[in-house]
């Protein structure tokens, strides 16, 4: 494996930011605050009542990203926000597993300062809880790239230009398994954030992940936007084998990478897919892992896996989440973008 990498921050940053006020916003850079709310039911909802649609719900503050926790099963939930623009379209959130107390857990939608909410969930669920997130303050960033011996690397924006206040710090220290392939994820977002947004966005899932869900840090290696800035994820070094909490049975020998937005019917834009691709051309070539082909790997198992565990799985190199894990992530169109994907991260390699 290649040496040790590390990311040096452009210095032009701070230089390139004049007066005081600007300064100290993007020295701080996005603050986050997490607070969370019961989710009364409907009177119809009796034990007996299946699918229903909450009535809207005021959160008790403005907020940034919200998710649900609850007991039994939800079947498909589903949420939209309300914005001072208006409904957001209704936004489907995988289930994640089990999280604190047993409670089944969802992804997190970013509905970019929202003040009300409706959830729907299709099947009985009892103790609704939902997580926010508030995301305030400077969302300029510094950009970096990876520094010698990483030819061919994208522009990674490091952790401490996303979180340069150590709002989401790491629980627990790094683990490393190894790099034998790549899952492609998306993050529930509306595809309407703006260039600057991304920063806070990824801020507000690490929150999520880590306060809501309970795990050590955020789940992705990396996240890319549709304008192509690549994020570093979880902590560790963006160079090294991390082990990440992104697709459940299968951490310990893959990298994952999640497109932020949601590309059902609409494709990842092109400068995203370039980012992506390069980024995993790249990732995949440190530990000399083919871009193109498969690999048969032993299923971990767990609750929401494909398989069980003990069982021979063949994957391709860069997959899918949904190749491993009973999930619709990625959606259909960033899916079958995935051939793409493969061929550019070749060429990228």
């Amino acid at each position: 494996m290649a040496a040790r990498l590390f990311v040096v921050i452009c210095a032009a940053l701070l230089c390139a930011l004049a007066g005081g006020a600007a300064s100290s916003a993007a020295a701080t850079g996005p603050r986050a605050s997490d607070f969370e709310a019961a989710v009364a039911l409907p009177a119809a909802h009796s034990a007996a009542a299946g699918a229903f649609v909450t009535p809207t719900r005021r959160a008790p503050r403005r907020f940034d990203l919200v998710g649900f926790r609850w007991r039994g099963d939800a079947g498909t939930v589903s949420v939209r926000v309300r914005r001072p623009g208006g409904w957001s379209a209704w936004l489907d959130l995988d289930a994640t597993g089990s999280g604190p107390q047993g409670l089944r857990e969802s992804e997190p939608a970013w509905s970019g300062g929202a003040d009300a909410y409706q959830l729907r969930m299709t099947r009985r669920a009892r103790a609704i809880r939902a997580h926010f997130v508030l995301v305030t303050g400077g969302r300029r960033i510094a950009r970096a790239r990876a520094a010698k011996g990483s030819t061919g690397a994208p522009t990674i924006v490091p952790r401490s230009s996303w979180d340069p206040a150590n709002q989401c710090p790491p629980r627990v220290a790094p683990s490393y398994g190894k790099v034998d392939m790549a899952f492609v994820h998306n993050t529930v977002t509306a595809n309407d954030y703006a260039a600057a947004d991304t920063a806070a966005i990824v801020l507000a899932i690490c929150r999520y992940h880590r306060n809501s869900n309970g795990w050590n840090d955020i789940g992705y290696n990396f996240l890319v936007d549709r304008y192509g800035q690549v994020f570093e994820g979880r902590a560790g070094g963006i160079d090294q084998p991390v082990i990440g909490a992104q697709a459940q049975g299968y951490n310990r020998f893959s990298t994952g990478v999640s497109a932020i937005g949601t590309y059902s019917t609409v494709p990842f834009p092109d400068p995203g897919v370039q980012a992506l691709s390069r980024l995993l051309g790249w990732k995949l070539t440190i530990g000399a892992t083919p871009t193109q082909g498969t690999i048969v790997e032993t299923s971990g198992g767990g609750s929401l896996n494909r398989y069980p565990a003990g069982a021979a799985v063949s994957l391709n190199r860069i997959a899918g989440h949904r190749d491993g894990d009973a999930t619709d992530c990625p959606v259909n169109a960033l899916y079958a973008q995935l051939a793409t994907i493969r061929s550019l991260a070749a060429a990228a390699a």
